[in-house]
């Protein structure tokens, strides 16, 4: 519903979409998923079970492995639930950094939930939902997939790289997933790998697929096999092959003068990240 404001004319939502900056709006909304963290696992049946003070021992963990504080200083100067937050709200921390923390405790939830939980994972999964949730309500450029944050906005772009993660087999979703960690690199993605590791996830299911060593010899076997492809789109994805083999992007063979070249941005590793998803997609429907 649009507010008053909005619906007279004062004030426009903005356009733009948060970027490379973290303004107090984004870091309350992080801050209040910390805050519902305790709840989680006291709401969560396995953990009120168990009876332990998950959260505290997650803010103990948070200080001696991401802080890399002496574990019994803890102990001596530690306030209920003040680690994560006095962090995040320590203006002189960077913006990444702070997103750090978030992939740092993710991974925390993760290995939680896996250890007591591993068929719900209800807290990990718990808080992700909540941080998505309110990045897209902030219109904040960032989502979390596959439990690393990204700059990626779009539902229909998150759903076809989740959609691709979720149904490959392990050589293809392990170069999604450093495809994702390139691109989520901060506070620069490293966009050149990003892309080769995206276009090598379509080899890869096109090699499991075919037995073909190249992607030009898996496409012929594809089709032979009875599975017809647009002329288009087999035209698009051999262009697209080419581009990641010109040498002067750097993507799969290293520049000979790094002030020369065509440099590809976050645009571009994200076009290929989600194009790359949704082909290897379309041909597992095929």
């Amino acid at each position: 519903m649009e507010l008053f404001s909005v619906r007279y004319g004062y004030t426009h939502p903005s356009d733009v979409i948060i970027r490379e900056d973290l303004p107090i709006e984004v870091q309350n909304a992080i801050c209040s998923s910390y805050d519902i963290l305790p709840e989680l696992f006291h709401n969560t049946s396995i953990f009120a079970y168990l009876h332990g003070n998950f959260y505290k021992e997650l803010e103990l963990h948070i200080w001696v492995y991401f802080f890399n504080f002496r574990q019994g200083d803890f102990y001596t100067r530690y306030e209920d639930r003040i680690v994560a937050i006095s962090y995040l709200e320590d203006d002189k921390v960077p913006w990444y950094n702070k997103l750090d923390l978030i992939e740092f405790t993710i991974d925390y939830l993760r290995s939680l939930d896996s250890k007591h939980d591993p068929l719900s994972r209800q807290v990990s999964t718990a808080f992700v939902t909540r941080l998505n949730s309110e990045f897209k309500r902030l219109n904040f450029a960032y989502r979390i997939v596959d439990d690393r944050i990204v700059e990626i906005t779009s539902d229909e772009e998150i759903k076809s790289i989740d959609t691709a993660l979720a149904g490959s087999d392990t050589k293809v979703k392990e170069h999604l997933s450093k495809a994702l960690d390139h691109y989520a690199k901060r506070p620069k993605g490293d966009y050149r790998n990003s892309i080769k590791e995206s276009i090598s996830a379509v080899e890869a299911y096109c090699r499991e697929r075919t037995g073909k060593n190249t992607l030009g010899d898996a496409i012929k076997a594809l089709k032979k096999s009875g599975i017809t492809l647009h002329p288009l789109l087999e035209t698009s994805l051999t262009k697209l092959y080419a581009y990641t083999n010109q040498p002067d992007t750097g993507i799969r063979h290293s520049l000979m003068d790094d002030s020369e070249g065509y440099t590809p941005g976050a645009d571009e590793a994200l076009f290929m990240l989600v194009t790359c998803s949704a082909f290897i997609n379309y041909l597992r429907k095929k």
